[in-house]
């Protein structure tokens, strides 16, 4: 099972997991670790205060701060943190919430902190919840999950003149 603390309004946390890191999800400047307590890196951020509508797909993961208006299809774990609100379904590795999700979740391991809010189904082969979190909807366990599939991103095509 993994561990996630989400980070402190001062943007400092806990960290709980691979490496050093800052408990925010981003180095600390001494290049070891990711911070955010998964195996694989989360490498982009939708920052607090920003609204985002569409689907986001690609390899390796994002931590979500602000508002999701859509759809999220990525190989590595979604971390979507305390205060962020995401309204889709989301197909990750792995998903931590200690914000509020509508939408249903597939992921092999899925974590519902004691903020964490899901109006959906979540279907996943882990699942661990703290005191305090929240979830309406099925909770359906598989002994294996479907990754999401190797995502190749498209180039973008030249118009011609």
């Amino acid at each position: 099972m993994f561990t996630l603390k989400p980070a402190g309004k001062n943007g400092t946390g806990s960290l709980n997991g691979n490496g050093n890191g800052n408990g925010n999800g981003h180095k600390n400047g001494n290049g070891n670790g990711n911070g955010n307590g998964h195996g694989s890196k989360v490498e982009s951020v939708l920052g607090p205060g920003i609204h985002y509508k569409g689907t986001i797909t690609g390899a390796g993961g994002i931590r979500i701060e602000g508002c999701l208006d859509g759809a999220v299809n990525i190989t590595g774990p979604v971390v979507i943190a305390e205060g962020a609100k995401v309204t889709a379904d989301i197909r990750a590795s792995a998903v931590s919430v200690a914000g509020s999700v509508k939408g249903n979740i597939t992921a092999g391991k899925v974590e519902i902190l004691s903020t964490g809010r899901i109006w959906g189904d979540v279907l996943t082969g882990a699942l661990a919840t703290e005191e305090g979190s929240f979830l309406r909807g099925e909770i359906k366990m598989e002994d294996e999950l479907e990754t999401p599939p190797n995502l190749e991103m498209t180039q973008p095509h030249s118009v011609a003149a």
